[in-house]
Formats: structure tokens, C-alpha cells, sequence
């Protein structure tokens, strides 16, 4: 009898799932569900346009058996998204929530553009994309070829420029939202470039993430004293040790005043 028991509920269960994939598929392929108008929702990077249009969705109404499943498929191939949800609102109206990747950096490679994700992914820079305040490293080297869709940490120059943004990210946000250029020059030799200041600012190719908390330190004083009026340069790039340049003009200026 127990066997019995167990074999109806069995059969039951198969009978619920089958009725609920039924059902699923009836509400995707009614002709009460057929897409009319597709919604983007949560795009910061990029215009409503030119997700559709990339992922072939723009004349939507000419795709044959177009379908939430579908539409997934082609808009989370887009090299900026992370994942998304669909749902069809109301009758005829598809809404696509876009989650995008969170973005670390725009990478100028020679005349090559990319972007730089929190993950280190390479991606390529879409020429229209908007809100990108962001910092920009600056690469001239033909020693490696960027590709795309690779792991930026697995570049030696790329992985110091991303050890300075992301320290600065973590320990002193308005140092990092004032970072506007990493240059990595030849020898590895990093200067970075800070909103600002003026002046640049030297790290050399070593102890990336203890030279941010030194420059964070030091960005904290200039704010707090206008020292930044009187600098040349800053030196980063002697172990334990920093280097400020004064402008010697300048301060004799203000000597005399």
C-alpha cells in the first residue's frame, strides 16, 4: 500500500510539471503575449537605442517568433551586461531590467579603446556610451597586444594600474573620484594624474597599494592647506620615502607679497 502511495504522488508531481511547462509555454506563444514594444530599463552606459539595435531587436516587429526567451538571448550578449530580467508588464509590452557591469576604467592602448570591469575583464569602449567619469589608464606599449574579453590582471602593467584605483576605491573614495589618468610609461614607470593637483605624480612599478595609501595621506594635507598651489611634482617612488617638488618661482613670489 505504501508503494502504491508513493507511486500516485509521483505520477502527480509529473502531472503538476507538465501542466506548469504547458501552461508557460502557452503564455510565451499566445497571441494575447505578442510583443509590440520593447522597454530597457536600468541602462546607465548606454541608450535604449543602441541596446536594441546591437542585439539585432531594433526592427523587432520584422523577427520571426520573437519571444521572452529570445530577447534574453540576444540582449545579454552585450559585452556591458551582466544579466537582466524579462517580463511581458501588460499586453504586448516587453520590459527588459538591465543590470550592467560595474565598470573600474577606460583603457587607451596606442589608438585602441577599452573599458576595464570590476571583474578586470577587457571590453570593447562603444563610441556612444555616456556617464564616464571614470579613470582613464594610458598605454603605449607593443611589448603585449590587448585582446578583448581577457583578464586585465593578467597584464604586469594593466594589474598596477588596477591596484591603484581599486585601493583608492576602498580607502579613500574622494582620492578615487579625483584620479583622471594612470600613464604607464616606458620601464613601467607609472605617473599618475589627480584632478586636483596639477602636478604629477610619480610611483615607479612597485608597492602600488602602499603608495596609494601614501598619496591618499597626502592628498588629505594639500586639500587642507593649499599646498598644491606651490607643487612641481610628487615622488612616490623611493620605498618608504616621498618627494615633494616646489615650484621655487612661485614661493619666492609669495615671499615677496
Amino acid at each position: 500500500m505504501k508503494l502504491n502511495h508513493e507511486i500516485k504522488q509521483t505520477v502527480l508531481l509529473i502531472a503538476i510539471m507538465a501542466i506548469l511547462v504547458f501552461l508557460a509555454f502557452s503564455l510565451e506563444t499566445s497571441e494575447i503575449n505578442n510583443i509590440t514594444e520593447i522597454k530597457i530599463l536600468g541602462n546607465k552606459y548606454l541608450d535604449e537605442s543602441v541596446y536594441l539595435k546591437y542585439s539585432k531587436l531594433e526592427n523587432f516587429t520584422e523577427v520571426s517568433e520573437l519571444s521572452i526567451t529570445l530577447i534574453r538571448d540576444r540582449i545579454e550578449k552585450h559585452p556591458y551586461v551582466k544579466n537582466l530580467d524579462v517580463v511581458v508588464v501588460e499586453r504586448g509590452i516587453a520590459e527588459v531590467t538591465i543590470f550592467e557591469k560595474k565598470m573600474d576604467a577606460i583603457l587607451l592602448d596606442n589608438s585602441d579603446q577599452y573599458m576595464i570591469t570590476g571583474r578586470a575583464e577587457i571590453i570593447p569602449l562603444i563610441a556612444s556610451t555616456r556617464h564616464l567619469d571614470l579613470p582613464v589608464i594610458v598605454r603605449n606599449s607593443k611589448k603585449t597586444k590587448i585582446k578583448l574579453f581577457e583578464d586585465a590582471s593578467l597584464n604586469e602593467e594593466l594589474l598596477s594600474a588596477l591596484k591603484i584605483i581599486s585601493t583608492a576605491e576602498l580607502y579613500d573614495k574622494d582620492l578615487y573620484n579625483s584620479i583622471s589618468e594612470i600613464n604607464l610609461n616606458k620601464k613601467n614607470e607609472i605617473s599618475v594624474q589627480i584632478s586636483k593637483i596639477s602636478s604629477p605624480i610619480y610611483f615607479g612599478n612597485k608597492n602600488e597599494i602602499e603608495k596609494t595609501v601614501f598619496l591618499s595621506k597626502i592628498f588629505k594635507h594639500m586639500k587642507s592647506n593649499n599646498l598644491s598651489d606651490y607643487l612641481n611634482y610628487v615622488d612616490l617612488r623611493y620605498n618608504e620615502l616621498v618627494y615633494l617638488g616646489f615650484d621655487e618661482q612661485i614661493i619666492r613670489g609669495k615671499e615677496t607679497i
